[in-house]
């Protein structure tokens, strides 16, 4: 691993026997970073806007030691710039190219300095807000935590111990956060930021009659609004507006405020498809929430937020 960085100070340096965050990214290079949104935007554009959120990801987070680990290599000269007071710059870990097993190699040799417990976390979600770090590491002292992204993905996990690395329970549903990945990531975030009045969150489907079809078998929904490509509809729990994409369609998913979401799976029956892992539980911080996947593999998380998400 690089040594710490300099711009940490004296005192600076995280001691050991303590939770630790690590952060895992790539440098904000252009053409390196954030490929799936070029285009619409210019390689530097990307890189530029990686680099915003690393200034607000890579922050000091009070009682917990913080270490930016990064790749590649050549690049860990422009990662110290973001390295400052109270956070520690390390490699991105030898031979683990996928994120989770490089978060799961870095929790590890955290584990083995004396740290614990260990969070390991993406910098392609540029939220959430460090009240909800800071309840995860809580929650961490005692469980497994498991965040995951609209893809239903880890962006986040945590363990007291080494030895909960390979054990996946008991586990403590972190909150949901939007990852980046691609051009419809970015709209979708940016709505969800700033919704415009009148405006419904979008997601994409193959094909839209197929999706109204189960969207209203399903989820009891209504059409609000029809166009060639695109349909508005409502249901009990929530109202979106489907997009059709044809080939170019991937799975999406949204998170969308709910007062009851266990409720909710009495109303739409069994034909509601619940995958292992998203049924109605208790979100670290508070509220219950649940994920619903649709026919085409869109993930609809339903919660009620006690904190920032």
């Amino acid at each position: 691993m690089v040594p710490q960085t300099e711009s940490g100070g004296p005192g600076s340096r995280p001691s050991a026997n303590g939770p630790a965050l690590a952060i895992l990214t790539t440098a904000p290079r252009p053409g390196l970073v954030l490929q799936g949104l070029c285009p619409p935007l210019r390689a530097a554009e990307a890189s530029a806007l990686q680099t915003a959120w690393l200034k607000h990801i890579a922050q000091e987070l009070p009682g917990v030691a913080v270490f930016l680990c990064g790749r590649p290599l050549d690049a860990m000269p422009m990662l110290r710039y973001f390295a400052g007071p109270g956070v520690e710059l390390r490699d991105w870990p030898a031979a683990t190219p996928e994120p989770k097993d490089a978060m799961i190699a870095v929790a590890s040799e955290l584990f083995e300095k004396g740290f614990g417990p260990v969070l390991v976390r993406t910098a392609d979600a540029p939220e959430p807000a460090q009240e909800a770090l800071l309840a995860c590491a809580e929650a961490a002292r005692h469980h497994v935590v498991l965040a995951k992204d609209q893809r239903g993905a880890a962006w986040l996990m945590g363990w007291p111990t080494a030895a909960h690395l390979g054990a996946p329970s008991p586990v403590k549903r972190g909150p949901w956060a939007r990852t980046v990945q691609n051009d419809l990531d970015l709209r979708c975030l940016l709505h969800e930021r700033s919704p415009r009045a009148g405006d419904l969150p979008s997601l994409p489907v193959r094909n839209l009659q197929a999706a109204l079809h189960y969207y209203e078998t399903v989820f009891g929904a209504e059409l609000l609004f029809r166009s060639p490509d695109s349909a508005s509809v409502r249901s009990a729990a929530f109202a979106v507006r489907l997009c059709q994409r044809g080939a170019d369609f991937t799975p999406n998913g949204l998170w969308l405020p709910c007062d009851d979401p266990t409720a909710l799976l009495v109303t739409f029956g069994d034909l509601v498809r619940l995958d292992p892992g998203d049924e109605p539980a208790e979100q670290i911080g508070g509220g219950i929430g649940l994920t619903l996947t649709d026919q085409d593999g869109n993930r609809i998380t339903l919660g009620t937020a006690a904190i920032a998400r």
